[in-house]
């Protein structure tokens, strides 16, 4: 599969409202991510960590009850197209990555990897593709933690007719948080509705 930087979008700045990927890492770093822009040979450009934690005292911090850590590692790809050979390697590539974040411990509870991906046009099988998305693991048989694959691709909207909205689809995992922070982001710049089935 071709990862070079000819399959990425040739102008987002043509479309309604600019490019939305500042928007959304400012949005991301809002949230209280870290974000990193990526400039490699391919259609990730940017990912962006979250990781919260957890404890739980009695009656003083040094007698720790409990703690748990939750982390998420997202990964913003582009490209003009969307089909399903390309949606196949975006996801192993995100697995790949996120796998390679992950230090399972004892407090460590769940970690997401999100693969996002920002696309001109959404081939009907790679939304059907990502919707049937599924993908976790457990680590020690659930004992430190466990983690869950989380998948959107939204399809920006063409410079012209004008209103046009964004379409997304999404695993049954996405249609919470990264969801939200997507449509936060993207709703100044266009409206975001749903990849009909």
């Amino acid at each position: 599969m071709d990862l070079s930087p000819a399959r990425l979008p040739a102008s987002p700045a043509s479309r309604p409202g600019g490019d939305p990927l500042p928007a959304l890492l400012l949005t991301c770093e809002r949230a209280g991510f870290d974000v990193r822009r990526e400039n490699g040979d391919g259609p990730l450009c940017a990912s962006a960590a979250f990781h919260q934690r957890g404890e739980g005292y009695f009656l003083a911090k040094r007698v720790t009850l409990w703690a748990t850590e939750s982390h998420e590692y997202l990964f913003v790809y582009q490209t003009p197209r969307l089909d399903p050979p390309l949606w196949l390697t975006l996801r192993q590539d995100a697995l790949t990555r996120g796998r390679a974040c992950i230090r399972p411990h004892d407090e460590h509870m769940v970690s997401y990897v999100s693969a996002l991906v920002l696309c001109d046009a959404l081939d009907a099988g790679a939304a059907d593709a990502v919707r049937r998305t599924r993908y976790s693991k457990s680590f020690w048989w659930g004992l430190r933690g466990w983690m869950r694959l989380r998948a959107l691709a939204v399809c920006l909207p063409p410079p012209q007719p004008a209103g046009a909205s964004a379409l997304h689809a999404g695993n049954a995992a996405a249609r919470g948080p990264l969801l939200a922070l997507v449509q936060k982001a993207l709703q100044p710049l266009f409206h975001l509705a749903e990849y009909p089935q």
